[in-house]
């Protein structure tokens, strides 16, 4: 089994840990790799991420693409995405050994992908609506009026914007603006307005067959995929936003307990 060990160059020590945890890996019979970006991934089974959330993300787009598994291992802040933590990075060989005799669990999450002015853009969290705070320009302030189209039909959202997301993307963004939480695999897309002017602007929970059509019918703001900028937003513009041909595929200790997850990174 073939494993990449992905690092960031930026973060004290990155270095000397992906050297350590390269010869741990190797003293175990796995061919292993070390990367600074996710770009660099290729040619294995596993990727083992260094990091905490952001670095996932970060890394899941590429991996899932190339049908690497992601393994990571909590050296950021919260980490709810991780299988470990940074002092438990030794244990992982446990769930390398089950994962090459097929017995264990695969978390598969699922991704998003959205159409703006003629590219393809990917996210394993959400993909983010948002108005313009003046930061593209003094006169787009105002409120954005976003149309939802879906095939159960159409609706007007006046406010700061709408996310659209993953079960995974549901303890993220959504979460704090009033989503519902999800289960990792469930099969849904959820809507949830940031801040609308009407009290009926509620998160609706989609079955992830539907493909989004938004329009904006008024103001100014930017597009973002997982956090990052993609696309300014205009009047008149449209995105189509539908559930990606390809999973983000997480290896997981058995007994792994959802709700107590939860409970221990959400409650700080």
């Amino acid at each position: 089994m073939k494993i990449g060990v992905l690092g960031n160059s930026t973060v004290k020590q990155t270095l000397q840990t992906m050297e350590e945890l390269t010869v741990f890996l190797r003293g175990l019979g796995y061919d292993t790799f070390s990367y600074l970006t996710p770009s660099e991934i290729k040619d294995v089974d596993v990727v083992l991420v260094l990091g905490g959330d952001g670095a996932i993300l970060h890394a899941a787009v590429v991996a899932a693409q190339r049908q690497a598994k992601i393994i990571g291992i909590n050296y950021g802040t919260l980490g709810f995405l991780t299988e470990y933590e940074k002092d438990e990075r030794e244990q992982v060989k446990e769930l390398l050994s089950s994962l090459q005799k097929g017995e264990c669990p695969i978390v598969k999450r699922s991704l998003l992908q959205l159409e703006v002015d003629g590219e393809i853009y990917y996210a394993l969290n959400e993909i983010a609506i948002q108005r313009d705070y003046g930061w593209l320009s003094e006169t787009g302030k105002q409120v954005l009026r976003l149309e939802l189209e879906a095939k159960e039909g159409k609706d007007t959202i006046c406010g700061d914007g709408l996310l659209i997301c993953t079960p995974t993307g549901s303890t993220a963004y959504s979460l704090s603006a009033g989503g519902a939480i999800l289960t990792p695999e469930v099969p849904v897309i959820m809507m949830t307005p940031i801040c609308a002017f009407s009290m009926r602007a509620r998160p609706i929970v989609f079955s992830d067959t539907d493909e989004f059509i938004v329009r904006t019918e008024g103001g100014k703001g930017m597009i973002l995929a997982d956090g990052r900028v993609v696309a300014t937003l205009e009047e008149g513009k449209e995105i189509r936003i539908k559930k990606a041909p390809f999973t983000a595929d997480f290896p997981a200790k058995k007994n792994a307990d959802f709700f107590a997850r939860v409970r221990n990174k959400l409650n700080g």
